[in-house]
């Protein structure tokens, strides 16, 4: 066998070991059985250490032929070993497992066990959920030899139903003929991860809810088990897909009224806990129960409480319209049934308590004084336009003075919270094995640019100052990383390159790499990662030859940037060492160097002697870096996506001529749309890119757009959404690129996501950088674009409104309505001017009239989005103007 390791056979072995040591060395496991069956235990035992040898040996050895060896090792391990315990270790080991073994050979060199020993092996795989879950036709074929019943563990309960789900027969007929069956079926509704395969029916109409419900009809399965199962199932089933099998197992079964009666406390309950489908299917079966008169007053009211709380609309509409049917039916529950229609009203959608209260006006002839009284008390929790048609229907029973206050639970418009203050950088760890312990953190779980900067210099400072300790410091971290990441050592970006040089040297092999590297084509994409890297390794390649005593580049705060004083103190210790920068370094420190300079560092810069600090000296003197001019422009139609995005062009830096790559390339100009890069890249977005700029953060902006866009349109923004709350505290101008990332981010799948672009806002908007009505336009943009759903932006920014910044939101808002009330307003605009109509109230917004809300609301109709434009109308106009 080729690139496999030598199986050496004892010259002690005797014939019959010889015989089966020979066939698993051939890879020839069909044999061992007939091989081992003559063997007694004494020889058996002798092959073990041989076997284990082997074992280990071939752990990584991927080869054709190796495969079967591993499984003869497999069938001779397990027929070598007499213990139960160790047989059963012997038989789950996945190594070994992984190739071309068969079970049933597996099997047949154990078959000669007693029924207890086997009984233990079998118990022990069951008990490991995974071998268990993979390995149910072992276990069972070794549970019938033993003449003993499997246990039902959660593992073997998901390998028995793996087993069934053959698509070319039938459920039904697997499931007939399973001697497990009314074992297993039971363990179906307790087991997380079961009935995954419910919801789909076979070529032959086959499933297992249609299975299932006609063996119990036959009598073979219990059929209150299965409707006990199904509705306990459904009740605590979060995934979607799971719980579309079991109400279909529901549907199969079709509960009597009788037994839906019987099991109306898991109905209510489904009401409250179940997912949305499944609270859906509740409702459905309480209504039926409470239009054939089964239901009682207590149960209704306990479900109802319920279900008007929750989040989903449709959910909270339902129970609405079955309180309206019940009283309707029988209008003596009216006192029991009215008050609870009042916990709509703390719904924050306008739509639900509109709803509510006028369900609540409907009936008010029916209740009793004291009734509409406590009906009445609930209503300071509506919007104020509900509030003020309450009084009309309550009268004198709504509390005095609650017509203009703010919603009772509602936070109060609040100041915004401060900006966060970048952190100035802690020096170097003092000792070597401080550095040790810091970068082990930073090779486990990355940090940030600042952290990673502040290890980089340390790795800088103590190879000048001791090489040999920090050496001997690193060589336990080196070698724990490249246990853990064999491959490892090949990286050479980043801080781990400088890591492993400090503490193995840097082969010629590096060397040829990092020249080819550096003189690779450039562009405004690659340019960023490009200068990490040079930057690393020029780092890593005078750590060889010249150490530096310190890095010119290293950031005075966490945001990147570079006090100008610092960096005249750093060069002016250069001048006194006579120590020579490294290029990349002072370029990199150039470009990170902060906008305020005071005069007395502009004195001390022109003190400087070396071409370093006259360099310097003029870069201050001259202002720094200046900003280009960005401009936005939006993508043509393309054939692979009818959804343009809209990007932004930035000019080229005056002066980028002069810099060498990669820089020149970073500082040129950047047209997505009129000059595409040749890469195709999308550019890298992370805070490491803005930490090259940190003062400049509309250029690095400009380049992350595309990647931006081209997620945003397969919907992938949550892996750039941590980026944003960094955009936001970077320095420069908060322009269009800037804008706009942030409007795609409002716009990521998951919370979390979209809340780092809440954050960016708040940050923005604390700093005075925030132009709101700029931001409201690209959101809106990107809306009718089809680049951003509503729903989820209006989820992420009524959260910043929850926290008492509904001015910002408002502002924000009526900045995008213009564009989304243009023309047909796009999916979801009536969610926005919903939450628009909410702030603008919450927040006393007052002011113009905005021309299309105005036109909005003069139409005819009681469309949500006529309604709500009536709303925010009356609100900007003010008192006098309703």
């Amino acid at each position: 066998m080729n690139d496999t390791p030598a199986y050496d056979i004892p010259d002690t072995a005797t014939a019959g070991v010889r015989a089966v040591l020979g066939a698993v060395r051939a890879g020839r496991g069909e044999d061992v059985p007939r091989l081992l069956a003559p063997l007694p235990d004494a020889e058996r035992r002798t092959c073990l250490p041989v076997l284990k040898t082997w074992r280990a040996a071939v752990r990584s050895a991927f080869d054709p032929d190796s495969r079967n060896v591993r499984a003869a090792l497999l069938y001779a391990g397990a027929g070598c070993t007499t213990g139960a315990a160790a047989a059963a270790q012997w038989i789950a080991s996945t190594e070994l497992r992984w190739g071309t073994s068969d079970d049933a050979l597996v099997v047949a060199v154990v078959a000669h066990r007693g029924p207890e020993w086997l009984a233990q092996v079998v118990q022990r795989l069951a008990e490991r959920r995974t071998v268990a879950e993979d390995g149910y036709p072992l276990i069972a074929g070794l549970a019938r030899v033993a003449g003993c019943e499997p246990p039902t563990t959660d593992g073997l309960v998901l390998g028995w139903e793996r087993s069934i789900d053959d698509w070319s027969r039938s459920v039904e007929d697997e499931l007939r003929k399973d001697p497990l069956l009314t074992a297993m079926v039971p363990r179906l509704f307790e087991v997380p991860g079961t009935g995954s395969a419910f919801q789909y029916p076979r070529h032959d109409g086959s499933s297992w809810p249609r299975a299932l419900a006609r063996l119990a009809g036959e009598g073979l399965l219990d059929r209150a088990m299965l409707l006990d199962g199904c509705l306990s199932r459904l009740l605590r089933e979060p995934r979607l897909g799971t719980v579309r099998g079991f109400l279909a197992l529901l549907a199969e079964l079709d509960p009597t009224e009788d037994e839906s009666a019987a099991r109306v406390t898991a109905w209510v309950r489904m009401s409250a806990d179940a997912h949305v489908q499944a609270a859906a299917r509740a409702q459905q079966a309480l209504a039926a129960l409470d239009e054939a008169g089964r239901l009682d007053d207590e149960h209704l009211v306990e479900a109802s409480r319920a279900a008007l709380v929750r989040p989903e609309k449709k959910i909270v509409r339902a129970q609405l319209a079955l309180l309206d049917k019940a009283m309707k039916r029988d209008r003596s529950r009216t006192g029991a049934l009215l008050p609870v229609v009042a916990e709509t009203f703390a719904q924050e959608d306008h739509s639900l308590q509109e709803r509510a209260l006028a369900l609540a006006a409907r009936h008010r002839e029916h209740a009793d004084a004291a009734v509409l009284a406590e009906v009445a008390a609930d209503t300071d929790r509506l919007r104020l336009d509900l509030r003020q048609r309450a009084m009309e229907v309550f009268g004198d029973a709504v509390p005095a003075g609650s017509a203009d206050a703010a919603p009772t639970g509602a936070v109060p418009d609040s100041p915004l919270p401060p900006a966060p203050e970048p952190e100035r950088l802690a020096p170097p760890p003092a000792t070597a094995a401080e550095l040790a312990e810091e970068i082990a953190a930073l090779l486990h779980r990355p940090g940030t640019p600042a952290q990673e900067e502040r290890a980089l210099n340390g790795l800088v400072v103590h190879a000048h100052t001791d090489r040999a300790g920090m050496r001997a410091a690193l060589e336990p971290v080196v070698a724990r990383r490249r246990e853990r990441v064999p491959h490892g050592d090949r990286t050479y970006d980043g801080l781990w390159f400088v890591v492993y040089t400090a503490a193995y040297g840097l082969p010629p092999r590096d060397l040829d790499y990092i020249r080819y590297r550096g003189e690779e084509h450039q562009c405004p994409h690659s340019a960023t990662g490009s200068i990490r890297f040079l930057r690393t390794t020029e780092a890593a390649i005078r750590m060889q030859g010249a150490p530096l005593p310190f890095l010119l580049a290293t950031p005075t705060w966490s945001t990147g940037t570079i006090d100008p004083a610092d960096l005249v103190v750093r060069i002016a210790g250069y001048e006194r060492s006579g120590t020579e920068p490294g290029p990349v370094d002072l370029r990199q420190a150039l470009l990170r160097l902060g906008r305020d300079v005071s005069p007395q560092t502009l004195s001390a810069a022109e003190r400087l002697t070396s071409p370093a600090g006259r360099r310097l000296a003029e870069w201050l003197a001259s202002g720094g870096l200046p900003d280009p001019a960005v401009t936005r422009t939006a993508e043509p139609l393309r054939l692979r996506s009818p959804r343009p995005g809209v990007l932004v062009r930035t000019e080229a830096v005056p002066g980028h001529e002069a810099w060498p790559e990669p820089f020149r390339s970073l500082l040129a100009e950047h047209d997505p749309v009129g000059s595409p890069c040749k890469c195709h890249s999308g550019g890298e977005c992370s805070a490491d890119a803005l930490a090259i700029l940190p003062q400049h953060r509309e250029i690095i902006a400009g380049r992350m757009l595309m990647s931006v866009a081209i997620s945003a349109e397969f919907d992938h923004l949550d892996e750039h959404a941590p980026v944003l709350p960094a955009l936001a505290e970077s320095g420069g101008d908060a322009g269009p690129a800037t804008h706009l990332i942030v409007a795609y981010g409002l716009g990521a799948r998951r919370l979390d996501s979209q809340m780092h672009a809440v954050d960016a806002i708040l940050t923005l908007a604390a700093r005075g950088q925030l132009d709101a009505e700029r931001l409201g336009g690209d959101i809106a943009e990107l809306t009718v674009l089809r680049r951003l759903k509503a729903q989820r932006y209006v989820t992420a920014l009524r959260e910043a409104s929850r926290g008492g910044a509904h001015a910002l939101v408002w502002s924000v808002l009526s900045g995008a309505l213009p564009v989304l009330l243009r023309g047909t307003p796009p999916h979801g605009t009536s969610a926005v001017i919903t939450l628009a109509a909410d702030c603008a109230e919450l927040s006393g917004a007052r002011g113009s009239a905005i021309p299309c809300i105005t036109e909005l609301a003069s139409r005819s109709g009681s469309s949500q989005l006529v309604k709500q434009a009536r709303r925010i109308r009356d609100t900007i106009a003010g008192p006098a103007g309703r």
